[in-house]
């Protein structure tokens, strides 16, 4: 398994030679990821490996891992997001050749035999992250009550002294 990563490579070739990378890279240089952080430092170890499955095509098997700074969409804070993913992917020509393919592997489309290796891994970190990352309820400083409470709470806290002039309507909402 060799650590130094070259910058661009031919998939189908190294599949052939059985070849395999691993290594580390910095977050910050992942320049789509970052878009999604909130804090770009730290690292993403990888390691993936080319190979010919039985029937010959080419496939990259591989591993990906970092610990990932959110933003929580609930309370906006840091959210500690770890990523453990796995790559099973199948170098295709056309995208036609992608329904061939078996479900539990993904397409990934090389039309000139060019690869770029980091593209891989920020690809798996981008699909890892969540919609919309967000806390578990009770580990956000925000507190969230229905729109029932919230109307229940306004009309407590009316301190005017006047009638609500909506009131009627909530008869209304009642009767249905």
């Amino acid at each position: 398994m060799s650590s130094r990563l070259p910058e661009n490579v031919d998939p189908r070739r190294l599949a052939n030679q059985g070849t395999a990378y691993s290594g580390t890279v910095d977050l910050s240089q992942l320049d789509r990821l970052c878009e999604a952080l909130k804090e770009t430092s730290g690292t993403a170890q990888f390691s993936v490996e080319f190979y010919r499955d039985n029937r010959k095509r080419a496939r990259i098997k591989g591993q990906v891992k970092a610990t990932l700074v959110l933003e929580c969409q609930r309370c906006l804070g840091s959210l500690i997001y770890p990523v453990d993913a796995e790559l099973d992917l199948a170098v295709i020509r056309v995208p036609e050749e992608a329904d061939t393919l078996p479900e539990s592997c993904d397409p990934v489309w090389v039309e000139e035999d060019s690869l770029r290796l980091l593209d891989l891994v920020e690809d798996e970190l981008i699909l890892a992250i969540p919609h919309v990352p967000r806390h578990e309820e009770d580990a956000c400083d925000v507190s969230w009550k229905s729109p029932d409470e919230e109307v229940q709470a306004e009309q407590e806290n009316d301190l005017s002294g006047k009638p609500n002039p909506f009131a009627v309507l909530a008869g209304f909402k009642s009767e249905k």
